[in-house]
């Protein structure tokens, strides 16, 4: 969802192994420079960071979260049980592939809202991955839990909502994890109809587009994570739809998911391409969507065709997750739309088990995969997988503009009855 370098987007039971709850959380040491004025976290490399000017989070009591309840509070978990109400009535099981935590101004009051929420998640049996880290987001993007160096380098910071969800992988059995930006970067949003950006001009890499390195993906191990979510973009995977896949993109692909499995960390494959694909027009890229003339849902199986014989039993691979957000696929006409993913995606569920794959599928919901939206899109369950080896997949963001404040969010919340 969220705004990359270069990107226009829109606001909008298997456990893995190799777990390794609990190894490195002591790895953070805090210390108080002047009493209730900043705060310093030394990494394990004995490099101090400035702190946020507040004491470092810690988890909320129970009565503590009572005593903090509130609308916007109400609000996001009433969101978040649409979708896992949804889950339990269709006897099926769930993945958030995204949720931002925002940090900044109201650090502390976001932070009680993400520990009742990821408390929440644990308790519907939801895999969760938060949105987002890489080494290009810079030190200013709200929604980071782990960054790099003013100076830029590898991931070695960690945020308070890092710690956070620290705190939430090492109370949980169930996966827990980051999403890994870089891959989707220089291309384009959901509602985006033109661009530069399309097949024939997919960018240049490490100008436009970059995938994390080792020692970024070690971090991200040592501060307790179980999974990245890789996202990548269709065009530059397959120039052509229908044609076969890029063998220099591939190669990357291989090799950060190499680099994922060297360091412990299980890759959920996410193509990040909100149900569309910008297709060359001259000197201009067009968004067309899954489904039409253009490009018939017949292409989109035969995307995972071709990414399920790559993929299949290579080491790190945890899941597929078919489709970012997918949305605007008949228009502005929801239903329409929704039914058209409904068949796209059970298609290509249908060509990765026809090749006896039986990899974890992650199936997203229509119209931004918004948690909140989810019974309005999807009145019942629509995947048949003859393993029965797939998850629903949401997005929730609790901040409908990100940047404003939490009391602006909360009076939304309250005028919306919460």
């Amino acid at each position: 969802m969220a705004l990359s370098p270069g990107v226009t987007t829109d606001p909008s039971n298997k456990r893995p192994p190799g777990r390794r709850r609990g190894r490195l959380i002591a790895a953070l040491l805090v210390i108080p420079v002047a009493a209730g004025v900043t705060w310093l976290v030394v990494e394990r490399d004995g490099r101090a960071q400035p702190g946020a000017g507040t004491p470092v989070w810690q988890p909320l009591s129970s009565a503590e979260l009572k005593d903090t309840d509130d609308a916007l509070r109400r609000r996001s978990l009433a969101e978040l049980a649409v979708f896992t109400d949804w889950l339990e009535r269709n006897h099926a099981e769930g993945y958030i592939g995204e949720v931002g935590i925002p940090g900044g101004k109201d650090l502390d009051r976001w932070m009680a809202l993400a520990q009742e929420w990821f408390t929440a998640a644990d308790h519907a049996g939801l895999w969760v991955d938060a949105w987002s880290v890489g080494e290009w987001w810079g030190q200013d993007y709200t929604y980071c839990p782990f960054v790099s160096p003013a100076d830029g380098g590898s991931l070695s910071i960690t945020r308070e909502q890092g710690k956070l969800l620290m705190w939430a992988a090492q109370n949980t059995d169930l996966p827990r994890g980051v999403d890994l930006s870089g891959g989707e970067f220089g291309a384009v949003g959901g509602s985006d109809e033109e661009s530069k950006f399309s097949n024939e001009n997919p960018g240049t890499y490490d100008e436009d587009w970059h995938y994390d390195s080792q020692e970024s993906l070690d971090y991200l191990a040592s501060r307790g994570m179980d999974t990245i979510r890789l996202p990548f973009r269709w065009e530059r995977i397959q120039p052509h739809p229908g044609g076969p896949l890029d063998a220099a993109e591939l190669g990357r692909l291989q090799a950060v998911v190499q680099r994922a499995d060297s360091a412990g960390l299980k890759v959920i494959l996410d193509v990040h391409n909100f149900g569309a694909y910008m297709l060359s027009d001259g000197d201009q890229g067009v968004r067309r969507a899954i489904g039409s003339a253009e490009l018939p849902t017949a292409q989109f199986a035969d995307l995972w065709r071709r990414l399920s014989e790559a993929f299949d039993g290579v080491p790190g691979v945890l899941a597929y997750d078919l489709m970012n957000e997918p949305v605007y696929l008949a228009g502005d006409d929801d239903p329409a739309g929704a039914r058209i993913w409904e068949a796209a995606s059970q298609e290509a569920v249908d060509a990765i088990r026809a090749r006896g794959d039986d990899t974890l599928i992650m199936v997203p919901g229509y119209s931004y995969s918004r948690a909140a939206d989810w019974v309005e899109m999807h009145p019942r369950a629509w995947i048949t997988d003859p393993v029965g080896n797939f998850r629903y997949t949401a997005h929730h963001y609790w901040s409908p503009d990100q940047g404003q404040s939490y009391d602006d969010d909360l009076a939304e919340a309250v005028d919306d009855g919460y």
